[in-house]
């Protein structure tokens, strides 16, 4: 096997098609010879997998976008997992052709037609994957505004991103489920436990906040300014790692010594005892405001 090859593989987790062999020197004969000894297994048309390797969830999507065609691109929660939005790949990966590709789907695919523009086509590791704004979008219709929230609060993408790629496809499916997570995202607050939190304090007529400020170098979802009270939201994705523990713990003592009044509410606390947050919130703003 030539040194092309060998790279070409690693780089493509073991999957190559036909046009790819035979643009690093292999005939069609080399490439029946792979597959008769067994070396590759042929996996579509033109598409194979090196046996001398695990079947990966990166091979299968490669090989699910190779079947679809040349200008196929993974798209919706498949790309989300391809880009680390998402930290478990989906049981049906999710692959975008042109309108006029007519590619067969497969057990565990599903082919979307659609005409991308290039600004949502992206290469990552050898692969053709939407944009991580028009990925978010497309996952999040699927599988809920969880996703989006994630991507908004890691900084990964931002609300303007999002609109945009909105925008750009106003008939695509799950449009709907879009327009109503955007516009809610768009009240300020970047999460849906923050955008609770935002209803309760509107509701309950508490005035003299603002979402979304940096205080200390640190940003905070809602703040009092004039009392130094903060309120935080460990929403749905809530930090799960011991460096993003760690850092929430840091940043905590920072505000703290700087004479700020950190209050925390749960998700549970939002949807489960709403009255009880809002009163702990006036009493301890009423309480500093003396």
């Amino acid at each position: 096997m030539n040194a092309q090859l060998r790279t070409l593989l690693a780089g493509h987790d073991g999957v190559v098609t036909r046009s790819q062999a035979l643009d690093v020197g292999l005939s069609s004969s080399a490439i029946g010879r792979l597959v008769d000894s067994g070396t590759w297994t042929r996996v579509g048309n033109g598409v194979y997998f090196a046996t001398d390797r695990d079947m990966s969830h990166r091979a299968r999507m490669r090989i699910a976008c190779a079947r679809a065609g040349t200008r196929s691109v993974l798209s919706g929660a498949s790309a989300a997992w391809w880009h680390r939005i998402e930290p478990r790949p989906p049981r049906t990966i999710t692959v975008t052709t042109p309108r006029t590709r007519h590619a067969t789907e497969l057990p565990g695919m599903q082919i979307l037609l659609r005409d991308l523009r290039s600004e949502d086509v992206v290469e990552r590791a050898n692969l053709r994957v939407t944009s991580v704004p028009l990925t978010v979008l497309d996952a999040a219709a699927v599988t809920g505004s969880k996703v989006l929230d994630s991507a908004l609060l890691r900084g990964q993408v931002s609300l303007e991103q999002l609109i945009a790629a909105h925008r750009r496809y106003p008939g695509r499916r799950g449009a709907t489920a879009s327009e109503r997570m955007l516009n809610a995202a768009a009240s300020g607050a970047r999460s849906e436990a923050e955008r609770i939190l935002v209803r309760l304090l509107r509701g309950s007529g508490i005035s003299g906040w603002v979402a979304n400020q940096t205080v200390c170098g640190y940003p905070v979802d809602v703040m009092f300014a004039e009392q130094k009270v903060i309120v935080e939201i460990d929403g749905m994705a809530f930090h799960s790692d011991a460096e993003a523990f760690q850092h929430d713990r840091t940043r905590q003592n920072v505000l703290v010594a700087n004479g700020w009044t950190i209050l925390r509410f749960t998700w549970a606390d939002l949807t489960d005892r709403p009255h009880h947050v809002v009163a702990q919130i006036r009493a301890i703003v009423s309480r500093v405001s003396r």
